[in-house]
C-alpha cells in the first residue's frame, strides 16, 4: 500500500507501507547504525519520534526474545530504504514486518533515507506525519503543522512502569533504580556487577524508595 511522509517544511517523500496502516506523527530523527534495529525499535529514548534508518537494508536477521530494549516498542513509526523480505538467525521468531503487524506500528519503505536523513540533518529534526489514509500533501502538511510535537510533553509517564518490580534478587550491592525510561541493557550489566536490582515507577516517592533500603 502507499504511503507518504510528509514533513513539516513541507517535504515529501513517499514509499511503499509495512505493518499496520493508518496515520502516525512524530519527530522525524535519524539513527546510522548498521545493525541493532530492535534495540532502536524498544529503546524507550525513541518515544513521541519516527526514526529513519540510513543504512539500505534493514531486518535481514528478524525479531529474537533476547535483544529487546524494553517490554514493548516505543516509537511511533519507522523509515528504511528496504525491509529484507527474508531472515536467517538461528534465535529469529519472526520477520520485522510481522513485529511491526503485530504491534501496530506504521513503518515505510522504499525511501531515498540518506536523501531523509540529509534533509533533517541539515534543516534539523522536525514534526511529521506518515500516512496510508490521506495521501494529499497539502492537507498532510496542514495536519503536521497542528500536531503537538514534543515540546513540553512528558513522554515519561508513556514509558515508565507502572508498578516496582524487581530486575534480579540476588547481589550483593542493593540498589534502586528509577524507571524513566531505563533501557534493559542498563539493568544486565547491574546485574553483572553484582547488583540486586529493584525497578520503580518514575513517579514513585522517595519514602517508597528507601523503604526498599537501597545502598
Amino acid at each position: 500500500m502507499k504511503a507518504k511522509i510528509v514533513l513539516e517544511d513541507g517535504k515529501v517523500f513517499e514509499g511503499r507501507a509495512l505493518g499496520c496502516f493508518g496515520e502516525c506523527y512524530g519527530e522525524m530523527v535519524f539513527n546510522t547504525s548498521m545493525t541493532g534495529y530492535q534495540e532502536i525499535i524498544t529503546d524507550p529514548s525513541y518515544k513521541g519520534q519516527i526514526v529513519v534508518m540510513t543504512y539500505p537494508l534493514i531486518g535481514n536477521y528478524g525479531i529474537n526474545d533476547e535483544d529487546s530494549e524494553s517490554a514493548n516498542p516505543h516509537l511511533e513509526g519507522f523509515v528504511v530504504k528496504e525491509l529484507s523480505k527474508t531472515f536467517s538467525n538461528w534465535r529469529a521468531k519472526m520477520g520485522l514486518d510481522e513485529y511491526f503487524s503485530k504491534n501496530n506500528i506504521l513503518a515505510v519503505e522504499n525511501i531515498d533515507t540518506r536523501a531523509l536523513t540529509r534533509h533533517i540533518r541539515l534543516k534539523g529534526a522536525m514534526k511529521a506525519v506518515i500516512s496510508t489514509d490521506d495521501l494529499e500533501d497539502k492537507s498532510l502538511l496542514i495536519k503536521v503543522k497542528a500536531s503537538k510535537g514534543l515540546i513540553g510533553e512528558d513522554l515519561v509517564q508513556y514509558v515508565s512502569c507502572k508498578e516496582r518490580y524487581n530486575w534480579n534478587e540476588n547481589g550483593l550491592f542493593k540498589v534502586a533504580v528509577l524507571d524513566c525510561g531505563t533501557k534493559y541493557n542498563i539493568l544486565r550489566l547491574l546485574e553483572a556487577n553484582n547488583c540486586q536490582v529493584s525497578v520503580f515507577p518514575a513517579c514513585s516517592k522517595a519514602d517508597q524508595v528507601l523503604s526498599y533500603k537501597p545502598q
